[in-house]
Formats: C-alpha cells, sequence, structure tokens
C-alpha cells in the first residue's frame, strides 16, 4: 500500500516512535498492544509491522473503519482488532491482558472523573501485564486551548468556539507532577520519564501554543 493510499493520519506521533525504540520494542517478539484513541492506526501500524499484535479502540467509526481499510491493505502476520466504543464504557469490561497500554492525547476529552474512573477500570479487569509498559500524551496547562471555553471544573473547560474543530468537546489539563502522582497511586507506575514538549501551530490561520506532556514508564 502506497502511503497515499493510506486513510487517514499517515504518521505514528513522533513521541510513540522515540518511545517504542528508546525502550527497544523493535528488538522483541510477540508483543501486544492496546491503544485508546487509536484514530485510523497510524501510532499501531508501527509495532503491527514488526509483527506484534495490536488492538484499537476508537470513539469515531469512521477512523475506526479507516483503520480496518488500513490494516487490511497490509497482510502481515500480526493480529489486529479495532473496536469503535468510548473508551471508559469498553474498560468496564473485562478483555484481555497487554503488554504495552497507549493513551496519545486523548484523556484530554475526559472529564477527572472519568479518567479516574478509567484508570481504576484498566486495574481492575487486568488491562495490563506485570509490568506492561505506559505510553500517555496529553495536555499540559500551558498550551493555548486552557481557559479556552466554559470552565466545567479545575483545568477543565468545555469547548464552545470551533477554533481547532474541537466545539462541544472536553479539554483537561493536567501537569506533569500531578498526572505522575495519579499514575502511581492507581497503576503503580515506576521507572518512568518525563518530556515536556511546546510548539506553535496554526489553527485557521491563527499561529497557537500547543504544549504536551509525555510519560512514558512501567505499571505494576
Amino acid at each position: 500500500m502506497l502511503l497515499a493510499q493510506m486513510r487517514g493520519l499517515k504518521y505514528p506521533d513522533e513521541y510513540f516512535i522515540r518511545f517504542f525504540f528508546k525502550k527497544g520494542l523493535h528488538t522483541k517478539k510477540s508483543l501486544s498492544f492496546l491503544e485508546f484513541g487509536c484514530s485510523n492506526g497510524n501510532n499501531l501500524m508501527l509495532p503491527y509491522h514488526y509483527r506484534h499484535d495490536v488492538v484499537g479502540v476508537d470513539l469515531n467509526e469512521k477512523r475506526v473503519e479507516d483503520a480496518g481499510f488500513n490494516f487490511d491493505a497490509q497482510k502481515l502476520s500480526g493480529r489486529y482488532e479495532f473496536f469503535s466504543d468510548d473508551m471508559v464504557d469498553f474498560s468496564e469490561r473485562k478483555f484481555r491482558s497487554f503488554d504495552v497500554i497507549s493513551l496519545p492525547n486523548i484523556i484530554n476529552y475526559l472529564s477527572r472523573e472519568n479518567f479516574l474512573r478509567f484508570l481504576d477500570n484498566l486495574k481492575r479487569n487486568g488491562y495490563y501485564k506485570s509490568e506492561a509498559l505506559l505510553f500517555i500524551r496529553f495536555r499540559s496547562p500551558r498550551d493555548f486551548r486552557n481557559g479556552f471555553g466554559k470552565e466545567i471544573a479545575c483545568n477543565s473547560y468545555l469547548v464552545e468556539e470551533d477554533l481547532t474543530s474541537e466545539k462541544g468537546a472536553i479539554n483537561t489539563f493536567y501537569d506533569a507532577v500531578e498526572m505522575v502522582d495519579i499514575l502511581r497511586d492507581r497503576l503503580g507506575l515506576h521507572d518512568f520519564h518525563t518530556f515536556h514538549i511546546d510548539f506553535e501551530n496554526l489553527a485557521q490561520e491563527k499561529t497557537i501554543l500547543n504544549s504536551d506532556i509525555v510519560i512514558w514508564g512501567q505499571l505494576s
């Protein structure tokens, strides 16, 4: 399949790529990856090309359909499954345990209450193996969206304008210390690394500041 023929996003998140190779996942065999907010599978295509098994969950049915189309065209030996579902609802059900859990810029769209519920579900329902790896990317309070919309909780807003095609969505922001504390408490995060990512972008011809934090580490 040519890159131009792929539906949706063409490349994995740059920090997911770094995570994948820095943790030596290209040298491992038969790992299982679960990504919530998988979109069209652009991140999961990387481990899949290294013959790992992948599962993706996304609320957007069209993106899940695109993921199926993109992966069907690869015809590699790894297994893949994609589900169109709300990530919190999905986590309420027992499924199976994974070696790697990925959360790429998706928890921003959850309230804090639902995010904590989601993490508790992952642990209670056995979604990750002992010493599994976690990759999580989320928006920091430095992001231009912080304060953009109707405040519904501390550092959490309901977007009322369509500058970034997020009208009607929740935007919730966390600093690194807060997130580390949450992940330690809920999932036993340890041996982790934290990265702060600030960059300028365009939104409807306006220059904006995107500010993200990436954490990767192990879960106990």
